[in-house]
């Protein structure tokens, strides 16, 4: 059966190098150590940590920029203050919703109890703290029973909600540390609960469960670690909702509208909790959530998944296409748990599957436009984390060339496949 009318062969534009350039202010590994420890030693965060307590660290699955490095310094404070401290996973049901599985994605950042120099205890039991908005909140019985809690966490704009408080500490209290359980019940409240739910499910556990204080890290644009900072529970309801602002100003974006066919060669968890970021794309598994400054994209093409997702390809649905090969790589358990947990079953939903690169850009550009391939509006990127560096095709390198905003370089290529159909460059 023939899928094209004149198959896969194409002729497709040259395409061009871009650098998009940002605001790039930054912290190094060194100024993000003195950062913390500076903010450990200050009022009012030493008196809250004392000889001999118990102290659950919480640190949830996203890819954070050094967030081994920052762990492993919290965990050193700690002991210098002659705590004790203990890692616990703040990630609902990521790793398949099972402790061996969520120790094995912090494995994957370089956490672990001998590079930590800290137990981890990944428990999935939870107690009931109470009900807020008519909804159970469910919580970690491990961090409870500690003296102290920590949350390492980013603060950043939530892929499927919009309000004052997105991803942050109160997200990873009352989903990352609400287990499978917490989050499962959380999330059967509805994406349109959460611009409330979440805040006031956050507070319920600050007000009851030993919240000590949380480091929350805001990245730059080119996915470096703007700054630290080191937040005193009390301030948290305050302090969040600026970080959040400051978090969406940086974020970074592709830029260029419209798009006939948006290639991105890698998706994962790592990248963003929906594999590749609505707020890039413009595609959430949500009706309705409002995304500023989001290109028109007609076609998008995902190519393959990320080694770090292991299998999980949650966001896979927002894709039009896809390849055989990233079909293959789909663990759908594992996937499953994430999307069921979340009640987003769009998320999962298997794009057009075709061969290879060749076969999924040929029916992408075929399909995008009525214009030929060789002139259609083209950008190909890694994925929506890294948007310094990506590729146009000539249409749109002629029209960022008088841009500020972009660099465009003399790298270009035409469209080349190996003997798999699959890109060469």
């Amino acid at each position: 059966m023939a899928v094209l009318e004149s198959g896969f062969d194409f002729e497709g534009p040259a395409m061009f190098k871009v650098q998009q350039h940002f605001d790039d202010d930054k912290v190094n590994r060194d100024q993000i150590h003195s950062v913390i420890r500076d903010q450990f030693h200050g009022e009012p965060i030493k008196n809250r940590i004392r000889p001999g307590m118990k102290i659950a660290v919480a640190v949830g699955s996203r890819g954070i920029r050094h967030i081994d490095f920052i762990v492993h310094t919290v965990i050193d404070l700690l002991h210098e203050f002659g705590a004790k401290p203990f890692i616990v996973p703040a990630m609902a049901s990521h790793g398949g919703g099972e402790a061996e599985g969520q120790r094995k994605v912090l494995g994957n950042y370089g956490i672990t109890e001998e590079t930590m120099g800290a137990p981890i205890n990944a428990s999935m039991e939870t107690i009931d703290l109470g009900t807020v908005d008519g909804v159970p909140v469910y919580f970690s019985k491990t961090a409870f029973e500690s003296d102290l809690i920590i949350p390492v966490c980013r603060i950043k704009p939530h892929t499927d909600f919009k309000g004052p408080i997105e991803s942050g500490i109160y997200k990873m209290l009352c989903i990352g540390l609400g287990k499978h359980k917490g989050a499962s019940t959380i999330h059967s409240a509805g994406y349109a609960a959460f611009p409330t739910l979440i805040p006031n499910a956050g507070q319920l556990i600050i007000d009851n469960a030993p919240v000590g204080l949380a480091v929350s890290v805001v990245e730059n644009s080119y996915d470096e670690v703007e700054n630290v900072y080191v937040i005193p529970k009390e301030l948290i309801p305050t302090e969040e909702p600026k970080l959040l602002q400051k978090a969406k100003h940086l974020m970074a974006k592709i830029n260029i509208d419209p798009i006939d066919l948006l290639i991105v060669d890698e998706l994962g968890k790592n990248i963003s909790g929906e594999g590749m970021d609505p707020n890039v794309t413009g595609r959430s598994p949500v009706p309705g959530v409002p995304f500023e400054g989001i290109s028109t994209i007609h076609r998008i093409a995902v190519l393959d998944l990320t080694e770090e997702t292991h299998g999980n390809a949650t966001g896979i649905g927002m894709a039009d296409l896809t390849t055989k090969r990233c079909f293959e790589k789909i663990d759908l358990p594992v996937t499953y748990a994430n999307v069921l947990t979340a009640g987003l079953f769009e998320s999962a939903k298997i794009p057009v599957m075709l061969e290879n690169d060749r076969e999924v850009v040929g029916v992408g550009l075929k399909s995008a436009t009525l214009v030929p391939p060789k002139v259609a509006r083209v950008v190909r990127i890694k994925n929506t984390l890294h948007l310094s560096e990506f590729w146009v095709s000539e249409i749109i390198a002629k029209e960022l060339s008088d841009n500020p905003k972009f660099t465009v370089t003399n790298d270009i290529q035409p469209f080349r496949f190996n003997q798999d159909g699959n890109f060469s460059w």
